[in-house]
């Protein structure tokens, strides 16, 4: 069962297009809203009762962010997360589950570029913080710079010199063996810093390498990869005083 909220109110539209999240669990609406997530800079904009319900749907509706609830994750189920979280447009896919295998838990960390697995149970604050994250991502990628003041003294709209980004502290195999480690922490913040981080880095190379059809790309593009990396340099920053606190090598 599908129940599916649209916006076409004119007069609630804005300049910055709200993210749209596609909620999958009987109860993954109702907790999105709890912790504030559905506000005025995004929308619930279809819902499903169940991942199999999703994956049989026609509704081909585009969004920035999908966040589920899903019990049970075999490996098969990752992949289907996966292929069904790209083909919708979202940028990451959200997922809270309760029992896995070694197996589906390996993948869902190989595929951190775009899931983000959350154990349950889950703390509001942990859920708020980490669905910010990711609609965060979502933000960046549909900037456009119709939206952005241009300068043309601004140096972040120019192109990116390579000895002015922050060179990368961690590289994915650290970012990957913090993401399995156990901590003294009651909450799984270590393992959300490093796939946040890792998908800061994937969107930073992206924008780094990726082809640019006009001048107004080109602009667009190097402002992305600059603020990008200087959002991951930030969040490597965080990640060495959380290693430091926790004991953490991360050499």
């Amino acid at each position: 069962m599908e129940n599916i909220e649209k916006n076409s109110n004119p007069d609630e539209e804005t300049n910055l297009a709200k993210t749209r999240i596609i909620a999958i669990g009987l109860q993954t609406s109702e907790l999105l809203e709890s912790v504030g997530i559905a506000n005025s800079n995004s929308q619930i904009v279809i819902h499903f009762d169940d991942f199999e319900a999703w994956q049989s749907s026609s509704d081909n509706e585009q969004v920035d962010l999908v966040v589920m609830q899903c019990p049970n994750v075999f490996p098969e189920t990752v992949q289907a997360i996966t292929e069904t979280t790209m083909a919708s447009g979202a940028t990451r896919a959200v997922v809270i589950y309760h029992y896995t295998q070694e197996v589906a838990r390996q993948l869902m960390e190989d595929s951190s570029s775009i899931i983000t697995p959350l154990r349950a149970p889950i703390s509001s604050e942990d859920l708020k913080a980490v669905c910010e994250a990711d609609l965060a991502m979502a933000t960046i990628r549909n900037s456009s710079l119709e939206f952005v003041e241009l300068r043309e003294d601004d140096d972040s709209l120019q192109t990116s010199d390579p000895e002015t980004i922050p060179p990368k502290k961690y590289s994915q195999e650290v970012l990957s063996r913090v993401a399995k480690i156990s901590t003294s922490i009651d909450c799984e913040c270590p393992h959300h810093l490093s796939a946040l981080l890792t998908a800061l880095t994937v969107f930073e190379d992206y924008c780094k390498v990726c082809e640019s059809r006009n001048e107004e790309d080109v602009m667009l593009h190097s402002l992305l990869y600059r603020k990008t990396a200087q959002a991951r340099s930030i969040m490597e920053d965080a990640l060495t005083v959380l290693a430091d606190v926790e004991d953490i090598e991360l050499n």
